[in-house]
């Protein structure tokens, strides 16, 4: 086992935010919390288990970690480009910070089904936060990229953000779409525009995750676009502390 320190939720949360990887559940658990503590004095702690290994599951919840959510990775092949020419909205690149902005509010505000959101023990202004930075990481990762949805005003409407793994595939990380646009259909044409901005780079393949809880979008990927499930996740975790949230 290791553990990973996760920056930009260690600010938000304001202390350190670790992930436990390659969970061992035949290892002296309690020596290596006891480690991990002294070297981190950690406020929250998770960790990822697949869903069929039930027993870690049950391991992790007897060394007090509780269930956070259910998440879904999967993925889908890039082989068809859509024709969106008759939808009165451009897609493009954010590349300058002015054009930022309207991105960053929307990841503020749009994302209601995520594990910081539905934890009482985290500030609720916590969430809103986090995927704000998580955005602004994007922004400037060389590997990364934030595209917006614009309509003929120029008003950011819906954003999407990736990594690119390699010449051929991404990570889909964010996407979400303006509270005032939200139910006409938008969520679908962000990602219609997405698909075809990677097509054209070469893109063929593309990874996700995504809540379980999130019924939206889970239906709109499975459902609608095509993507496979190849794994499902418990996410458990502790926290060590009280009152977690909101800076950042």
């Amino acid at each position: 086992m290791k553990i990973e320190r996760i920056s930009i939720d260690s600010r938000v949360l304001g202390g350190n935010v670790l992930a436990i990887q390659d969970f061992d559940p035949a290892a002296d658990f309690a020596a290596f919390e006891r480690g991990y503590i002294a070297d981190y004095a950690p406020v929250y702690v998770s960790a990822k288990i697949p869903l069929e290994r039930i027993s870690q599951v049950h391991a992790l919840e007897s060394a007090g970690f509780q269930l956070a959510e259910c998440q879904i990775r999967s993925t889908i092949k890039l082989r068809k480009s859509y024709d969106v020419s008759t939808f009165p909205y451009d897609f493009e690149r954010v590349v300058r910070e002015e054009d930022l902005g309207g991105v960053l509010d929307i990841a503020a505000t749009t994302f209601v089904h995520d594990r910081f959101t539905a934890d009482r023990a985290i500030d609720p202004a916590a969430s809103g936060a986090r995927y704000r930075g998580y955005v602004r990481q994007s922004f400037v990762s060389p590997d990364e990229a934030v595209y917006r949805l614009i309509d003929r005003e120029g008003r950011t409407l819906a954003f999407k953000t990736h990594r690119y793994v390699s010449g051929t595939e991404v990570l889909f990380l964010l996407g979400g779409v303006h509270a005032d646009y939200k139910n006409l259909g938008l969520g679908l044409i962000n990602e219609y525009f997405e698909f075809n901005e990677l097509i054209r780079k070469g893109i063929r393949k593309g990874i996700t995750h995504i809540s379980a809880a999130n019924y939206p979008v889970f239906n709109l990927e499975i459902a609608q676009l095509g993507f496979r499930v190849l794994t499902t996740f418990a996410v458990m975790r502790k926290t060590y502390s009280r009152g977690l949230g909101g800076n950042g």
